[in-house]
């Protein structure tokens, strides 16, 4: 978690230009090879070794990202490559191959000649749609595996679109580059693009360029890890909730596209007006304004108490002019309890910048590694890599070329997951608008379009209502949905919701006489209606026959209403109190159920519904019945042990192994793996 979505510099250091104050680049206690001509061998920084280790871990994942620039008029190929060549030598980063010996890992510069990465392609492209194409040819052919150790963390593609329009589109490893270097490189290729148009044949192939000044890094000691791992156990992680976010089976997700992107959302001039003139009364900075928003929207759809990842801020001047300088991501926990105000959220938002400015300068790789190595708490995943926050301004003063129109594109979209989602927010004179990169496992893009203009929506009323509370601001969704018609015979009933297994015995039944029909009755609400399956229906279990006269809805377990497409307990508008099934509305306003809620666990950030799990399990071949305990976090806030009791059907081979793996393929992410597996009375081992 070193690494971070892409950061761009603030324009000015002043408030209104939106800077945090204090904040100062992550450490790095080993030499930045990024700063010495010729460094030899050199080991990896601390942030460095993070990413080095996630890519271990994550092999088909990219941890970097890309940017690109129209150049509008005559120039050619060899300029644009000598122009790179020319960064490429004055930053030997830009062209190191990861090396090891033993257990050490370093990296070793190679030279310009065989570390550049330059290629022209024929991108044939419409006046105004050179951006998109260009985008569009990145995430097709250049967004896959990048191995560090045969290959440099930089590469450079020339696009020609036609007569003088070429896009020049640079693909970054993070290990290399970081966000805000976009802007290091652009002033630099953009002054060796001009210096080579002028005297062709220059710098690049000749001594690499004095490199900039070593900029002061503040050490970090034991007492100042400790405190931040102090911190975070405090926190009590083990029993941090999942995050809510909203569902949409009616947009079907990407598969294979690990990271997808919203279109551009525009905050209105009215809320960025209204923002600005709020936060500047409160005394806090813009971006904690929009931060707050962001945690307003979280709190609609439930969540009380989470966490957001911010990128730490290097727009200082001993950094302006370093590509290679990693920054860390710190982590903030936010609670926001029932009655908020967006007034008091603002205050809630500084407060968790507090924290950026306070852990600035620790590594977020070494306190998940202490937490682990010190107290037997692994979060590597789960907690910290929900939601990330960034908000950098644009650079305005890049240089220019003569005879040339540079037309840059620093808010292309993330092509690796460093987080589920990542809300990136950019402000410039006249706008203030985002885009939300998304894990396409987690949110489809309906949901995620309709996440951004909740996004827009809230903060727009949050601003005209500072002190009402944020549940009076918020669209709760209730419904009536119509009765249904189910094809075929007459359904008949097959059980309680409750009960309801989808075996192969109950497909088969099924397909034989139509959708089964099951009595949806609640302990404590009484009957809801009845609900169909039937195993080829994509919807899963819904409630086709609400009963007659109920305005259905979903709340939280304090019986706040929920927007449509986030999981609740399903209830009535006739009755305050939350019911005992869990549940969520779709697009179309028909009701999918997940289960009893008392069977679903949170665990470190993550949340496992048993029903979900079980309905998985039971649909496999030769399951008669499963039965999944979560488990429950220990009081001293040891893992859960979860057991799975499975009864399978005459004549299926019991095979531990086997089943593990089927178990493994259908069970939670994040989530602690069965402590034990039961075949029908026959134990198993533990299904790691």
């Amino acid at each position: 978690m070193t690494s971070a979505p892409p950061q761009q510099e603030p324009s000015s250091a002043d408030r209104d230009a939106d800077r945090e104050p204090d904040l100062v680049p992550a450490p790095d206690p080993a030499p930045d090879p990024g700063l010495d001509p010729d460094p030899g061998l050199v080991p990896l920084s601390a942030a460095q070794e993070a990413i080095w280790l996630e890519q271990l871990l994550h092999p088909d994942e990219v941890n970097g990202g890309f940017l690109s620039v129209l150049l509008r008029g005559e120039v050619t190929a060899d300029q644009v490559r000598a122009a790179c060549a020319t960064v490429c030598a004055a930053h030997p980063q830009t062209r190191a191959l990861v090396v090891t010996r033993g257990d050490d890992v370093f990296l070793s510069v190679r030279p310009v000649a065989e570390a550049l990465e330059f290629e022209t392609v024929r991108l044939p492209a419409a006046e105004g749609t050179e951006r998109d194409a260009a985008r569009a040819w990145y995430r097709e052919h250049r967004a896959g595996p990048w191995d560090l150790t045969v290959r440099a963390p930089v590469a450079h593609a020339l696009l020609d679109h036609g007569p003088g329009r070429r896009t020049l589109v640079l693909g970054v490893h993070h290990i290399a580059f970081d966000g805000r270097s976009k802007f290091v490189f652009a002033r630099a290729f953009l002054a060796a693009l001009r210096a080579e148009r002028q005297h062709p044949g220059g710098q690049h192939t000749g001594t690499p360029a004095p490199a900039a000044p070593r900029a002061t890094r503040e050490p970090v000691d034991a007492a100042e890890l400790d405190s931040v791992v102090g911190h975070w156990l405090a926190a009590d992680l083990p029993r941090l909730p999942g995050l809510a976010l909203p569902r949409d089976d009616a947009s079907p997700r990407a598969a294979g596209a690990p990271v997808l992107p919203t279109p551009r959302f525009d905050l209105s001039a009215t809320t960025a007006a209204r923002l600005r003139e709020l936060t500047a009364r409160a005394d806090v900075s813009m971006f904690t304004g929009l931060l707050a928003g962001v945690a307003a929207l979280l709190h609609a759809h439930g969540n009380d108490r989470f966490v957001l990842g911010v990128p730490v801020d290097t727009s200082l001047p001993g950094t302006r002019d370093r590509i290679g300088l990693q920054v860390n991501v710190v982590p903030c926990l936010l609670d926001v309890p029932p009655g908020t105000t967006f007034r008091r959220l603002l205050a809630v938002a500084g407060e968790a910048l507090a924290t950026v400015r306070r852990f600035r300068r620790v590594p977020f790789s070494w306190v998940l590694r202490e937490l682990r190595r010190r107290h037997g708490v692994d979060v590597t995943r789960g907690a910290f890599d929900g939601v990330g926050v960034s908000y950098p301004s644009v650079a305005a003063d890049l240089g220019e070329v003569p005879g040339l129109d540079a037309v840059w594109d620093f808010f292309a979209p993330n092509s690796t997951r460093s987080f589920d989602l990542i809300v990136q927010l950019r402000r410039e004179p006249d706008a203030v608008y985002g885009r939300l990169d998304h894990a396409a496992s987690v949110l489809s893009p309906a949901a995620a379009a309709r996440f951004t203009d909740g996004y827009a929506r809230l903060l727009a009323r949050a601003v005209e209502h500072p002190d009402a509370p944020l549940s009076a601001l918020v669209e709760g969704h209730v419904t009536a949905p119509a009765a249904e018609d189910l094809p075929g015979p007459p359904p008949q009933v097959h059980g309680g919701v409750a009960e309801f297994q989808p075996t192969a015995r109950a497909a088969a039944l099924s397909r034989r006489v139509g959708p089964l029909r099951l009595e949806l009755a609640d302990p404590v609400l009484g009957r809801l209606g009845a609900c169909a399956w039937h195993p080829d229906d994509r919807l899963g279990l819904w409630l086709a026959r609400p009963a007659p006269g109920l305005a259905l809805r979903v709340t939280t377990a304090d019986g706040r209403v929920l927007p449509r497409g986030v999981a609740g307990r399903l209830g009535h508008v006739g009755d305050p109190r939350p019911g005992t099934f869990t549940a969520w509305i779709d697009g179309h306003d028909r009701v999918r159920l997940l289960g009893d809620a008392a069977r679903v666990r949170d665990w470190v950030g993550r949340r496992a519904v048993a029903a979900e799990v079980e309905f998985a399990l039971a649909a496999l071949p030769g399951v008669e019945h499963a039965h999944v305990d979560l488990g429950r976090t220990g009081a001293d806030g040891t893992p859960p042990a979860p057991r799975v009791r499975l009864t399978l059907t005459a004549n299926t081979p019991a095979d531990n192994r086997t089943w593990r793996r089927a178990i493994r393929r259908h069970w939670p992410a994040g989530w602690p793996a069965p402590a034990e597996v039961d075949l029908g009375g026959t134990a198993a081992a533990p299904a790691t």
